[in-house]
Parts: C-alpha cells; sequence; structure tokens
C-alpha cells in the first residue's frame, strides 16, 4: 500500500512538472486547433488520472494479512534480472542499426522469451515473427514512423 501510494504522489509531482514545462512550448502561426500544446496536455491528464487511479486504490483496499515468507519471493525481479533485461534492451539498439529494424526486433523477442526461462519450440519463434511482423506493419506501414535501417537490411 506505502509503495503505491508513494508512487501516486511522484506520478502527480512528474505530472505538474511535465505540464509546467509543457507551457514552455511557443505559439505558432501554422498550429492546426489542437496546437503544439495538446499531446503534453492530454498526455498530463492521462499521467493524472493513473496516479489518482493507483493512488485510490492504496488508499481502498485493505491491506492483506502479513504474507508468509515465500509468497513475496517473485513480487519483486531483483536487481542482477532487471539489468539483465536492460542489457538485452541495449544490445537491440546495437543489433538494429547493424541487421535493420524487423530482424533486430525479432532478435530481442527471442532473447526475452528465452532470457524468462521458456524452451525453444517451434511456437517461441513464430511468436517472435509475428511479434516483429506487427510491430513493423503499425510503426513502418500504417503509423508512417521510419525505422532504423541497418547495414544488412
Amino acid at each position: 500500500m506505502r509503495k503505491d501510494l508513494f508512487a501516486s504522489v511522484g506520478l502527480l509531482g512528474i505530472a505538474a512538472a511535465y505540464y509546467l514545462a509543457s507551457l514552455d512550448i511557443p505559439t505558432s502561426t501554422l498550429e492546426d486547433e489542437v496546437g503544439p500544446r495538446g499531446l503534453p496536455t492530454v498526455l498530463t491528464v492521462l499521467l493524472v488520472v493513473l496516479a489518482l487511479a493507483l493512488g485510490a486504490r492504496a488508499l481502498l483496499l485493505a491491506p492483506k494479512a502479513k504474507p508468509a515468507a515465500n509468497d513475496n519471493e517473485d513480487a519483486e525481479a531483483p536487481w542482477p534480472r532487471a539489468i539483465g533485461m536492460l542489457a538485452l534492451g541495449a544490445f537491440y539498439i546495437m543489433a538494429s542499426t547493424i541487421v535493420g529494424y524487423a530482424p533486430a526486433l525479432f532478435m530481442l523477442l527471442l532473447a526475452v522469451i528465452f532470457y524468462e526461462g521458456m524452451r525453444p519450440s517451434w511456437r517461441v519463434f513464430v511468436v517472435a515473427a509475428g511479434g516483429a511482423a506487427f510491430f513493423y506493419l503499425l510503426f513502418d506501414i500504417v503509423l508512417g514512423v521510419r525505422q532504423p535501417e541497418g547495414l544488412l537490411f
């Protein structure tokens, strides 16, 4: 409960700082109805809503009975495991500059799946290929966001 409540207060502070920073965005004669401050304002509102929901959940839910020692063992990932995931992300960035976005994303998805302890099977490769294809189609084709081109692809 305390972690959620502190996280809620922290998120409200971040939202306030983000909104104050967005006020420095200059207006332009070329702006549309939304303007350059539209997206930052929407993101601020979403962050405030999430922070309030997290805080309300922390206050309204009754604390559970004291957990046994083994129940909380997998509640949070240990630091070395989290650093391993961060390292996978760093290798993805390096790989995307060499092999390109889609192959690097495929390799990242495979690496995360195997890092989480799944055994190799044909399903793992299908899920990784499907995920890479989905994100390529979403960002490159549908949204028109150009993805990094590698030296090979």
